[in-house]
């Protein structure tokens, strides 16, 4: 198993990390976000040091980071697009006009998914593309 260890910084030292990185030779792995129980954005970088994984995480209540795409090009540029995508996350001097994978007008022009529970999509009947409902039966 790799060594892994994970480290909390503060918005600001997001930049100055991945110039250390870069500097060092150091690659981006990848970027990963998610929000916590509190409702917060918790944005991880990994780098790979050695012959493990080194993570920088970031915790914040609004929606707005500054990009690293300048430092590591389409190593950051594509997870952060994915992040500004599908979690509203803005990252400040990215740019990568257009979307990934969703349609421009996705939820008004902001891109964010709506997952809806199972038991909720039960409650309703899916519709076919001529606009009559469809009923599903159980034996």
């Amino acid at each position: 198993m790799q060594p892994y260890q994970k480290f909390d910084i503060a918005k600001e030292e997001i930049v100055s990390t991945a110039q250390r990185m870069h500097a060092a030779g150091i690659p981006l792995i990848m970027i990963h976000g998610l929000v916590n129980a509190e409702g917060q954005n918790v944005v991880s970088y990994e780098y790979g040091v050695d012959k493990g994984i080194e993570s920088y995480q970031v915790t914040f209540a609004d929606n707005a980071l500054p990009s690293v795409s300048a430092v590591y090009d389409a190593a950051a540029a594509w997870p952060e697009k994915e992040l500004e995508e599908l979690m509203g996350i803005q990252f400040d001097g990215l740019d990568m006009p257009g979307r990934l994978f969703l349609p421009e007008n996705l939820i008004d022009d902001r891109g964010h998914i709506i997952v809806t529970p199972l038991s909720e999509l039960r409650e309703h009947r899916h519709f076919d593309g001529e606009g009559e409902g469809t009923e599903t039966t159980q034996a």
